[in-house]
């Protein structure tokens, strides 16, 4: 292993990963093709690192068919936490979730569920598009790149908020899972998060309201599927602003572990 350099960053495809390895060719996308030789300018035996959407940062270089990459070097990168980061988000309005996707990714969020709630303007049942969805993972890797991380959070399809409760019921993996709320009576979550601490867990889940916040019902529910609700303090947050601030109470939780 040696340490990672100063170099760009592209992030693989899922069909140009399974058999990564010292000396494998990667045949570049046009995209990839068009980033590093257009936009960059790099020429043949120029160096780049690629990410494998694995965790894993490797060293190439272009061959002289600029169509291929060869990967010289596996590079070594720390830069995750501790504990995978789960990000449940009420769509806030607009293309605002666009916003917390590239904040959240900078923050080390591993994987980010878009929700129908009671208050999301979009509702239940909507199409949201292949091609929305497109563009929030491209946010996603973009961010992830620029933000030196291992991996690329994986955007999921929305869904709706108790459709997502129910699916979380069924893992058996050990989770801290928190909801926040605008009750004065709840806990702060940096308080929460300290208060567990010596606990094992191999993911954190937070999962924040759209503009109006949760109604009781849906705190209720979350509360029976396990939830903690969890202040973030004594001023009221945007749902753009909210999310954001929760990730990285809880970073800087894990970092200073």
């Amino acid at each position: 292993m040696i340490k990672k350099r100063r170099l760009q960053r592209v992030t693989l495809q899922a069909h140009q990963v399974p058999s990564l390895q010292i000396s494998s060719p990667i045949a570049l996308t046009t995209e990839q093709r068009h980033y590093l030789c257009n936009v960059l300018r790099l020429e043949t035996e120029s160096e780049f690192i690629v990410l494998d959407r694995q965790g894993g940062w490797w060293l190439a270089k272009l061959s002289s068919d600029l169509d291929i990459a060869e990967v010289i070097a596996k590079l070594e990168n720390n830069s995750e936490l501790a504990a995978q980061l789960t990000l449940g988000i009420a769509m806030p309005k607009g293309s605002n979730i666009e916003s917390v996707i590239r904040q959240t990714t900078e923050l080390g969020v591993r994987q980010i569920v878009p929700l129908f709630s009671d208050r999301t303007i979009i509702k239940s049942g909507t199409d949201i598009g292949n091609q929305k969805r497109d563009r929030w993972q491209r946010i996603a890797e973009e961010s992830a790149e620029l933000s030196m991380r291992n991996y690329v959070p994986e955007i999921n399809i929305p869904q709706t908020f108790t459709s997502w409760l129910d699916a979380l019921a069924n893992s058996t993996l050990p989770t801290w899972k928190y909801i926040c709320v605008t009750s004065p009576n709840a806990p702060h979550l940096l308080t929460s998060l300290q208060n567990s601490n010596g606990e094992e867990t191999s993911e954190i889940i937070v999962t924040t309201g759209c503009e109006g916040g949760w109604t009781t019902r849906e705190e209720e529910i979350a509360i029976a599927s396990g939830f903690i609700p969890v202040s973030l303090g004594n001023r009221v947050l945007s749902a753009i602003t909210a999310p954001v601030v929760a990730l990285s109470l809880v970073g800087a939780f894990l970092d200073t572990q």
